[in-house]
């Protein structure tokens, strides 16, 4: 037992078939990464632990989750781990899963008979035996369990110092957001750093639920010297809304020449790449909490546009050495 006061010692686990990301936590962290093996049956079970000691150790492991059915794949492989690591009785085990697996599937919809899934994983991960899970940007906060401990980690100054940094002309951008639900993300980050807002929203037919048109709405005066439209939001997936809400705010401001989108999870699916392309923008900037093949970034490039990467690997490090010290976590964001 620890009566020192003083903290457990730490292992660092970096899991999945990309381990770029948590490669780069560890390396900031100054460790070398605990070893691990599969092994693999003759009936196509598999079977992932640890090869050194991890009893009474604070271990964390961190897993890049990725989209489609490489995330089944992986995860029932994470959750084998991270009860292998269980049985060699450590101290706490604290998963670090930068986009958490099903976020957006956080409401019931009885019409549908859909259940809520966004609680589905971390109930799996405490199951297995993780004390705590932290995640990057939540689709919805109100998801933040508790059971296991769940911290929700704030990439917005991330966000907020890239468009500073990207576009030191501030006077020249307005922000906006592509529909009604990411609204109030997107207005805290313009008032922030003090620029209009506009928001467009789809208009739905009642009968089909099938998108007539894009209304757009201002929040400040939009003036002719904005020539800039940086979209927010928590992730981008097909890209299609934001294709249109561009097109709808290019309709109502002809000045404005110049579109970015900005967001934490790059939650790419099938439709991404054309949409991407065959849209108004021309750069698009996310975190590297979903690794995104070099595939698509290389023919994304020979289009023309730009797509860039904002690493979260130094907030995460951050807050495992906070975590592990017993200090805020919170505080790392406010800064």
């Amino acid at each position: 037992m620890n009566n020192l006061n003083i903290p457990y010692p730490k292992k660092v686990f970096v899991f999945g078939r990309d381990t770029i990301l948590g490669e780069k936590i560890a390396k900031l962290l100054e460790v070398t990464p605990t070893s691990h093996n599969t092994v693999f049956f003759p009936d196509g079970e598999r079977l992932p632990h640890q090869t050194k000691t991890v009893r009474d150790n604070d271990v964390y492991i961190i897993f890049t989750s990725l989209n489609g059915n490489e995330t089944d794949r992986w995860f029932v492989d994470y959750l084998r781990l991270v009860r292998s690591i269980k049985h060699g009785q450590p101290h706490k085990i604290t998963v670090v899963m930068p986009k958490l697996v099903q976020q957006r599937q956080d409401v019931e919809n009885r019409h549908l008979r859909q259940p809520k899934m966004s609680d589905f994983f971390p109930d799996l991960l405490k199951t297995a035996g993780a004390d705590r899970l932290v995640v990057c940007k939540l689709h919805n906060p109100a998801s933040c369990s508790s059971s296991p401990v769940m911290e929700n980690l704030d990439t917005t100054k991330l966000i907020i110092n890239e468009i500073k940094s990207r576009f030191p002309n501030i006077s020249n951008v307005v922000i906006a957001s592509g529909d009604m639900g990411g609204s109030k993300y997107a207005r805290k980050i313009a008032e922030e750093i003090r620029v209009p807002l506009i928001i467009t929203d789809k208009d739905r037919d009642p009968c089909t639920g099938k998108t007539r048109t894009m209304k757009v709405y201002s929040q400040g005066e939009v003036s002719e010297n904005i020539d800039t439209a940086i979209f927010v939001d928590d992730l981008i997936s097909t890209f299609g809304t934001l294709r249109k809400a561009a097109d709808a705010l290019s309709n109502e401001y002809g000045h404005i020449k110049n579109f970015c989108a900005m967001a934490t999870h790059a939650d790419f699916g099938t439709e991404t790449y054309q949409n991407i392309v065959d849209s108004k923008f021309s750069s698009v900037f996310v975190t590297d909490t979903v690794p995104v093949t070099n595939d698509f970034i290389q023919k994304i490039k020979k289009t023309g546009k730009n797509l860039a990467f904002i690493s979260v690997a130094k907030l995460i490090a951050q807050t495992i050495d906070n975590l592990h010290n017993g200090d805020s976590v919170s505080e790392l964001w406010k800064r």
